[in-house]
């Protein structure tokens, strides 16, 4: 811009009027930042008000990053919430009530005392005799509800309670408080093992809520510094392609955040039942999880995109796509590979199935969408011959 001449005979030219120096390019950088950073502020205090605001009214859905916050953590949650509850029914088929014969429970017990309470010493068929076999659980019975209900007064006026020995089966106590428990849901299968640990990772969903909400004045300000120094035909292929990146960047992330991390959870946390295992997932951890890969995925639908802007300044057509699309697959394998936060090859696939059908889209949009310049290039050739 500095050196531009002034009589550029461009009539584009949006410079033939004015120039300006370096250090008031900075000075005009400065202020549009400033101005995002202070509409950011504003946002982010807004959203910590409404939080409190909610936690006042008892209304969780009213907020910004505590409603938002319940909404990453939900899938895993919910997923491994399922978990517990499907493994705690298939242990409904090994409960057994019954009267074993007393000898063999006691020679069972006997042998559990000693291997010093080690239940991998016994068989599967000792394991199930224990299982039928009630124990003696002390409770204390108040009085009161056998007067009130059968009339019956005992003889000492000062005994208000009554002590006795019930026989049940830990095995179906277990049973019903782990059913009990989910069905209550009081239970958070998330973890945090540090004391800042959940201010932390609040406030980083805040700032990300703010940034998300504040992202159209943000983007104004960036985009009132940066069109200043563009041609109008160049800020027209800005506003072109400004919707569908949107469009695209937002379907890839509500893809991932209702379907692959819910699907993707499910799938990992299944392994841990396979190999016999508890999962015990930290908030930190699966936040890093649930943030990137929603990103990934907005980032990587803009295949389509930038298959298209490739074809309109003619360095592919929709043929080269299509003559290469098994070097397409090996490439996409491999960046949904490099791209996802974890080695496995689920969430891999969840990414790569969506971004080659992505890429064949795109090879449609080429096909049926050319760009004008080649039919003006086919016109120029027929002249050229006669």
């Amino acid at each position: 811009m500095l050196f531009a001449p002034k009589n550029s005979n461009y009539p584009d030219d949006i410079f033939a009027e004015t120039r300006m120096s370096f250090g008031d390019h900075i000075e005009e950088l400065r202020k549009h930042l400033l101005r995002a950073i202070y509409g950011l502020l504003i946002v982010l205090l807004g959203g910590f008000l409404l939080d409190f605001v909610g936690e006042q009214l008892g209304r969780p859905d009213i907020g910004v990053g505590r409603p938002m916050l319940g909404v990453i953590v939900d899938p895993v949650q919910s997923q491994i919430k399922a978990f517990y509850a499907r493994r705690n029914e298939q242990a409904q088929q090994k409960l057994a009530a019954g009267n074993p014969d007393p000898a063999e429970v006691d020679r069972i017990r006997q042998k559990l005392r000693d291997n010093e309470m080690d239940t991998n010493a016994l068989t599967s068929e000792e394991r199930q005799t224990l299982l039928g076999a009630p124990e003696r659980m002390p409770v204390r019975i108040p009085l009161r509800a056998f007067e009130e209900t059968f009339g019956i007064k005992p003889k000492d006026p000062n005994q208000t309670e009554i002590a006795v020995d019930l026989m049940v089966y830990p095995a179906h106590l277990n049973y019903l408080g782990n059913r009990g428990e989910n069905l209550l849901g009081n239970k958070q299968y998330l973890t945090t093992l540090s004391v800042q640990e959940a201010f932390v990772v609040y406030f980083k969903v805040s700032l990300l809520c703010g940034v998300v909400l504040a992202s159209p004045w943000i983007f104004y300000q960036i985009w009132a510094f940066v069109a200043a120094g563009l041609y109008p035909h160049e800020r027209s292929y800005v506003y072109k392609f400004l919707a569908p990146s949107i469009f695209l960047f937002l379907a890839g992330v509500l893809l991932c955040q209702f379907v692959v991390l819910p699907g993707a959870v499910k799938a990992l946390i299944a392994f841990n039942n396979w190999i016999e295992l508890d999962p015990d997932l930290r908030l930190n951890e699966w936040l890093g999880f649930a943030l990137v890969l929603p990103l990934v995925f907005g980032v990587s639908f803009q295949t389509p995109l930038v298959m298209f802007f490739l074809n309109r300044i003619g360095m592919f057509g929709w043929e080269d796509y299509w003559k290469r699309w098994r070097y397409a697959v090996v490439i996409l394998a491999f960046f949904s590979a490099l791209i996802t936060p974890t080695p496995d090859a689920v969430t891999m696939m969840y990414l790569f199935v969506p971004m080659f059908g992505l890429y064949m889209l795109g090879v449609l949009i080429c096909k049926y969408f050319p760009p004008a310049h080649e039919e003006a290039y086919h016109e120029a050739e027929e002249q050229v011959a006669v």
